[in-house]
């Protein structure tokens, strides 16, 4: 079992354990054979590295925010379904691993809202017209936490944290402890195995990305639910879908159903065989379900 510090770098158990993190990120992107590029844009969370690849084909950019753990090169399926019918944006989220800045807001109870306010500084330095937002997990939350405007044409929450607690089981608080105090394969696996659908086996790429995380960085909190009032702004302005997957045991459909209900006036999408991790699980349903979301419709303000 390895030791672990006490102090922290960014996220990072010290400044050396950037390098190895970054490296596989960078690894990963030079092995990908679809023309792609990179950009690192000033934010108020520090410099963010965001992944471009795809055409517009005449429909409008998307821009896609990775839950906690993952980030572009950990979602590269998901953007290869996507790109020959939009150009696709994907932000390595700030105090998450990968090729953005270390830094992770330090007060837990206003983390989503400072997320928020780093979305909004962020989109227009992406694109200029209209797009889908996308938000997985931990994403979905900062999505919701971020004001809506007319920049934003359509959302989409697929696995969504913040509209209701995300289920913290014995079994899932014993399971991130080892994986996090002892990252080996095996404990990153079965970690993976409790995420996903219990039809899934998780790919030996995800899982060692995982065991890796484990061993440099600190794991974040779980996101917490954020205010009602945060997310009705989003109810009747733009165009939601909000899709979770069948065997999701952190947000379960049962769960999730009403209160998005209640809160944005919509029903929700079932996955089929997809657990939490959708972008992994199903990125050929995942593109699907942005590319048939409901078409632009505004209503004078």
């Amino acid at each position: 079992m390895k030791h672990v510090p006490t102090a922290t770098h960014g996220i990072y158990h010290d400044s050396g354990d950037s390098v190895p993190v970054r490296r596989s990120c960078r690894d990963r992107l030079e092995q990908w054979s679809v023309p792609h590029s990179l950009a690192r844009l000033d934010t108020p969370l520090g410099a963010t590295t965001v992944l471009s690849a795809g055409t517009s084909a005449g429909r409008p950019p998307v821009v896609l925010l990775p839950g906690a753990g993952l980030n572009s090169t950990t979602t590269l399926a998901t953007v290869c379904a996507l790109r020959g019918r939009h150009r696709i944006l994907v932000p390595d989220l700030p105090g998450e691993p990968g090729l953005s800045s270390s830094r992770r807001p330090h007060r837990h109870r206003h983390s989503l809202q400072t997320y928020g306010h780093w979305l909004e500084a962020l989109l227009p330095q992406l694109v200029a017209e209209p797009l889908i937002l996308v938000g997985h997990s931990l994403g979905a939350a900062i999505a919701l936490a971020s004001t809506p405007t007319e920049r934003v044409a359509k959302l989409v929450l697929l696995n969504p944290a913040g509209i209701v607690s995300l289920r913290r089981t014995p079994e899932l608080t014993w399971l991130r402890t080892k994986w996090s105090f002892d990252p080996t394969l095996e404990h990153s696996e079965q970690l993976l195995s409790y995420l996903e659908s219990p039809r899934s086996v998780p790919d030996m790429g995800l899982v060692s990305w995982y065991t890796m995380i484990a061993e440099h960085c600190f794991p974040g909190r779980l996101p917490p639910r954020l205010p009602a009032g945060t997310v009705l702004r989003w109810s009747g302005r733009v165009p939601v879908v909000v899709a979770t997957g069948e065997h999701d045991r952190l947000i379960s459909p049962a769960r999730l159903r009403p209160r998005v209900r209640e809160l944005l006036g919509v029903d929700i999408r079932i996955l089929d065989r997809v657990g939490h991790l959708a972008l992994r699980e199903a990125p050929e349903t995942v593109s699907e379900l942005i590319a048939a979301s409901p078409d632009i419709r505004r209503e004078p303000v």
